[in-house]
């Protein structure tokens, strides 16, 4: 607190103002809160690095760290998606009601709460925390998870080729099998998630903001690591990102750049490349299969197939509608003591219905949402990377058991800030131009 005395220009009046610092240490507390928020961009890929079993990660803890000071600021923004946020709430609470239904009915109300609040912090909490109305952060926030991905497979694939596996260290970078995890432990995360990330360098490089000397070799690090994971399912949703991206722009620009890297692509595997360079896992669980045309060659595929039939066994038997049997009840009650490794019928049978529904709801509103834009002014460029994002996040869910961890959703609300950011570039320039 300083004190200034001040007399006025006619000298017969002295006023005294007392001026406070807070405003001098108020600018601070936003910088604060958007280096919290960075930090959990950064680290949320590292799900392993967590406080607790109950998957509260350290990422989470920049997360609420960053939430926290949003509140305090008042910065806090209530539509993050526009006229499309109530939608999307509206599509969380008939997840929370369907899941927790289901859990209350058959006394597991504990389950519920816990999985409930998993979704809560994915789906919305990141959405009012990732999704700003400030163009430069969300370009910023798309770099950092990026760049992030980036060194985890550079890890990951030199730890493939000078370590390998290490025996006894349970779930670690290379799996007994050969098979690339990167330090998310897992071979078909570790694809996923490149896959749900390859629309970012796409959308940066398609509209400019990183040049092709940077784009490409991001580019080939995320499909050499997917190769290397030997992962069927994170092979065809990375396909899928590239067609999908592609085809929504199809632009000569990117048309030219794409013959240009495949060129590339070519030229070195006809001059230096074979079969036999690919790694003997990919060989035998990925190309064994195409060539055979035989399904069951693809990895877990039987297995998997088999939980499958084992829910839709379940919900005939159990005639699950609305109310399903309760959160992570199907793990229970299955003959391999394991999740369905598909969303959809999943929360079917724990959630019914309603959970179904909110969940599908949640990917419907993000689509209006990328439309509401492109109707607006927005970049293409930024609705064919939203879309892309979405499409792949649904084809994941095919694979996959309850998704709330937090690098599912956040690729999600990065695009959806890129889009958002360009759509703020666009009234800009239009607002000069009158």
């Amino acid at each position: 607190m300083r004190r200034e005395a001040t007399v006025s220009h006619l000298g017969k009046t002295t006023t005294l103002h007392i001026h406070s610092d807070t405003h001098l240490r108020a600018p601070a507390l936003p910088a604060i809160e958007r280096a919290f928020l960075y930090m959990g961009v950064f680290l949320a890929p590292y799900a392993t690095l967590r406080f607790s079993e109950l998957f509260f990660t350290l990422s989470d803890f920049f997360f609420c760290l960053s939430l926290s000071l949003l509140f305090i600021t008042g910065r806090i923004w209530s539509k993050p998606l526009g006229e499309a946020t109530p939608l999307w709430l509206i599509a969380f609470t008939l997840l929370f009601v369907g899941l927790m239904v289901g859990s209350l009915l058959h006394d597991s109300p504990e389950r519920g709460l816990i999985v409930t609040a998993q979704y809560l912090f994915a789906y919305v909490f990141l959405m009012f925390i990732l999704i700003r109305d400030e163009p430069r952060v969300a370009y910023r926030l798309a770099a950092i998870f990026l760049v992030s991905m980036v060194v985890i497979d550079i890890h990951g694939i030199i730890t493939f080729y000078t370590v390998g596996y290490v025996p006894g260290e349970g779930k670690g970078v290379v799996t007994g099998g050969r098979r690339l995890a990167t330090v998310l432990r897992n071979p078909n995360l570790a694809a996923a998630m490149n896959a749900l990330t390859l629309p970012i360098p796409l959308f940066l490089w398609a509209a400019g903001r990183i040049k092709s000397y940077v784009a490409l070799p991001v580019i080939a690090i995320f499909i050499g690591t997917v190769i290397l994971t030997s992962s069927n399912s994170g092979l065809f949703v990375t396909l899928l990102c590239l067609g999908v991206f592609t085809a929504f722009l199809s632009t000569p620009k990117l048309l030219l750049r794409l013959a240009l890297a495949g060129g590339i692509l070519a030229a070195a595997v006809a001059g230096f490349g074979s079969k036999d360079l690919l790694p003997k896992t990919f060989q035998t669980r990925v190309l064994g299969a195409l060539s055979s045309g035989d399904i069951s060659e693809a990895g877990t595929f039987v297995s998997r197939a088999a939980l499958i039939e084992e829910a839709l066994q379940t919900i005939s038997d159990k005639q699950i509608a609305f109310v399903g049997l309760g959160a992570d009840e199907f793990r229970e009650r299955s003959v391999q003591t394991a999740p369905v490794h598909n969303l959809y019928l999943l929360l079917w049978v724990e959630g019914g219905l309603l959970a179904l529904l909110g969940w599908i709801m949640f990917s419907a509103v993000l689509l209006l949402h990328g439309l509401t834009l492109k109707r607006g002014g927005g970049d293409k460029r930024a609705l064919a990377a939203m879309t892309t994002t979405i499409v792949v996040f649904l084809t994941i869910a095919l694979f996959n058991p309850h998704m709330y961890a937090r690098y599912w959703t956040i690729p999600i609300f990065l695009c959806c800030g890129l889009g958002l950011a360009q759509f703020r570039q666009t009234e800009r320039f239009r607002r000069r131009g009158a």
